[in-house]
């Protein structure tokens, strides 16, 4: 997924960052509002981690998201789950 699928549908994927990166507040979220910058800076600031490892990894998670981010409520998600399961 390209940086800018993420900027542009940042309400839909917050809660994906929320699950990545437990450690970034609201008041975080708010203020990266999807600027790969601002998120880099702040996981940096929550973790300790080096500038080198954050890039690293916001791009490994960017490579496992989705190409469509789902809707919350649209029930897609669970109706897979359920399905894999038998």
């Amino acid at each position: 997924m390209e940086w800018k699928r993420i900027e542009g549908n940042w309400k839909l994927i917050e809660s994906n960052i929320r699950k990545k990166w437990a450690k970034l507040t609201d008041e975080d979220l708010l203020v990266i509002d999807g600027r790969r910058d601002e998120l880099e800076d702040k996981i940096r600031q929550r973790y300790g981690f080096a500038t080198e490892h954050v890039r690293k990894e916001v791009d490994d998670w960017m490579r496992w998201q989705p190409a469509k981010p789902r809707r919350k409520g649209t029930g897609a998600q669970s109706t897979n789950l359920i399905n894999r399961a038998w």
